[in-house]
């Protein structure tokens, strides 16, 4: 017997090492069985009645086609034979419970029929004991075939037959997704062993699943220490973003690469793929909590309004259409210059949200002649101003182009939505216009103190945004620190002491769409941008998910602050001060308040600089208004001088 065994396994070895059993070759074993189940009903019943008596007399004739015709084309309408037997699931236990259940009702249909409007004399045209004997038979059979089936290979499994298995994995979290991920790992074309499943609920402690055993957290360390795991898989959604960062602490220090599952809502078609399987990114380890949109509110503000994105093929600007996409607006219009860009997004809108309507617009904030053509035909209702030049060096070195884009490129779109009744203006603005130290922080609290003004007088509805860091986007420092890994180094880092906040791309653009909807104009939302992380701490947190050494495979380097840059951020000056919302992450500033006539002769003195082409002129002007702006490690900190 045991030698039989053996053979047994050495066999589930072969096939585990080649191709899946065809379709076609599963249909006909699962004809074998219904043929089997037939014969074995008839016999089962044969203590009273003689079925199955050779030859087949007419009553056995008529059940044996009868059943096995109809059980396996409704196997084949269940697409039962589709399943992978050696991964058989609850799911594909239901799909053969019902092709059994509706093959057996249609007996009895043809049953009733036969007997009410052909032959009421004659008995049964096949008796109803048979019908349910073949239903638990059958049912049994198919059922069994494939526990048995999949007993057998992960009996040759954990037996050590694995020789083409490369990668030795262990599951963090014993709930569906792990089981699921477990199924999705040992069906992948590359060979994973599975040694196990780690979770934190205790009761779970020293039980099994799947066959595999569960540790707790108490031999979380121990077991990776001398497990010889190649890769942990977190696979669940109850983890606290602390409890990430240990998990990913304890593998590295052990070697150990870590992957995550996604919601369970990607998965497709309710299946999760081998290649959603992917390895954890640092944002998934910075302390942020989900947030939630308030779909409702959300949704009757933007359903069947047109609805415009200015740098609409930037970082954000993208994000927020395809957020908007979900509310059903009547109209998006996509207006960005830049050519490439707006081409990308463009055929993502085509790819991923068919049923969006939009327009795109190829043209610059600058341009008001342009624009104004724009909002005459487009017409929009809502506007998120989402347009600006935000690299601080770059906008030290340029403030001409700063001021150009940022201010009255700002002027341009708030005029016009004025102008042509749009309901509601949101401007995307960044924490570096609190207290700034730069021109570009400079230019967006220039810019904020404008539309603020223009809403007393105008009936949109004027509304900030205030935010900090973006991870992820276009030249934030995250996508420059792995190119650097990857260059192999080094990652360089301006200041040891330097620390931003930091939110997601999808996160902050919810919360713009959020506190868009709330706003009644002049407001300057803030949000809730977590605890401020230091940018040398994230440089080697980023280091460590490269599996890199510090010192050793890579270096930091600390090249000083960059013009215009200071060591923090900040979300509200001295003269401000926050109120809280009905949304626990988005908060409205008391802010100052200016004057138009004092704006408007700002703008005067600001356009006339630009004519003069005077960079110090320029800066000068930005100044007088914005008297918080202290230039910092600048060209311009002599205009700060007292005289």
């Amino acid at each position: 017997m045991n030698r039989l065994y053996k053979k047994m396994l050495s066999l589930i070895n072969k096939l585990m090492k080649d191709r899946y059993l065809p379709s076609w070759v599963i249909i006909l074993i699962d004809f074998g069985i219904c043929v089997l189940a037939a014969f074995i009903s008839g016999f089962i019943l044969g203590g009273k009645e003689k079925y199955f008596n050779f030859p087949l007399d007419v009553y056995s004739a008529r059940f044996l086609i009868l059943s096995i015709v109809l059980t396996t084309s409704f196997l084949v309408l269940f697409r039962v034979a589709k399943g992978v037997i050696r991964y058989s699931t609850f799911s594909d236990a239901m799909r053969i419970f019902f092709a059994v259940v509706f093959s057996c009702a249609l007996m009895l249909i043809v049953n009733a029929i036969y007997k009410y409007k052909i032959d009421p004399l004659e008995k049964d045209f096949i008796p109803k004991q048979l019908i349910l004997i073949y239903f638990f038979v059958c049912y049994i059979g198919l059922f069994l075939f494939r526990m048995f089936v999949r007993w057998l290979f992960e009996k040759a499994y954990k037996a050590g037959i694995h020789i083409s298995m490369t990668t030795s994995i262990i599951i963090f979290g014993a709930g569906r997704t792990g089981t699921a991920t477990a199924n999705t790992m040992m069906s992948a074309s590359r060979k994973y062993y599975i040694k196990g499943f780690f979770d934190d609920e205790d009761s779970l402690s020293g039980k099994s699943i799947m066959g595999f055993r569960i540790w707790g957290k108490k031999d979380f360390e121990k077991i990776l220490s001398y497990k010889d795991i190649d890769e942990l898989v977190i696979a669940t959604n109850r983890i606290s973003t602390e409890r990430k960062n240990e998990i990913f602490d304890l593998c590295y220090k052990n070697k150990i690469k870590v992957l995550t599952v996604p919601h369970i809502k990607t998965w497709t078609d309710g299946e999760l793929k081998v290649e959603q399987i992917k390895e954890i990114q640092i944002e998934q380890l910075l302390n942020r909590e989900e947030i939630k949109l308030n779909v409702d509110i959300i949704s009757r503000e933007i359903a069947d309004k047109t609805v415009m994105v200015t740098g609409a093929a930037g970082s954000i600007g993208s994000e927020i259409i395809r957020q908007l996409t979900r509310f059903n607006p009547k109209l998006i219009c996509v207006l960005d210059q830049a050519e490439t860009s707006l081409y990308n997004i463009e055929n993502e809108l085509i790819d991923k949200y068919p049923e969006a309507k939009y327009k795109t617009i190829i043209c610059s904030v600058q341009d008001k002649e342009r624009l104004e053509d724009v909002f005459n035909q487009i017409r929009p209702d809502i506007v998120f101003h989402a347009a600006a030049y935000k690299h601080v060096p770059m906008m030290e070195a340029h403030p001409y182009e700063a001021v150009r884009v940022n201010v009255f490129g700002t002027k341009n779109i708030a005029d016009l939505s004025s102008k042509y009744g749009v309901k509601k203006f949101v401007m995307i603005s960044t924490d570096k216009a609190v207290n700034p130290t730069n021109v570009m922080g400079a230019t967006k609290r220039f810019a904020e103190i404008y539309i603020q003004s223009l809403g007393k007088t105008s009936q949109t509805q004027f509304i900030t945004t205030r935010f900090g860091n973006v991870l992820g986007s276009n030249g934030s420092v995250i996508p420059r620190f792995r190119q650097q890994i990857q260059k192999g180094g080094p990652v360089t880092v301006t200041h040891p002491d330097i620390i931003r906040y930091f939110m997601t791309i999808p996160e902050a653009c919810r919360l713009v769409l959020e506190a868009g909807v709330m706003g009644k104009g002049g407001e300057i939302f803030l949000f809730d941008m977590g605890e401020p992380v230091k940018i040398v701490d994230l440089a080697k947190r980023m280091i460590k998910l490269s599996n890199l050494e510090l010192e050793k495979d890579i270096k930091i380097e600390f090249t000083g602050l960059r013009p215009g840059e200071k060591l923090y951020e900040e979300l509200l000056n001295q003269k401000e001060h926050s109120l809280p919302t009905y949304h626990n992450k988005i908060f409205v500033a008391n802010n100052e308040s200016f004057e138009m006539d004092e704006v408007i002769k700002s703008f005067v003195d600001l356009e006339q600089e630009c004519h003069n082409q005077s960079e110090e002129g320029i800066v000068r002007v930005i100044k007088s208004l914005v008297r918080n702006f202290k230039s910092n490690n600048s060209r311009f900190e002599k205009l700060d001088a007292k005289e």
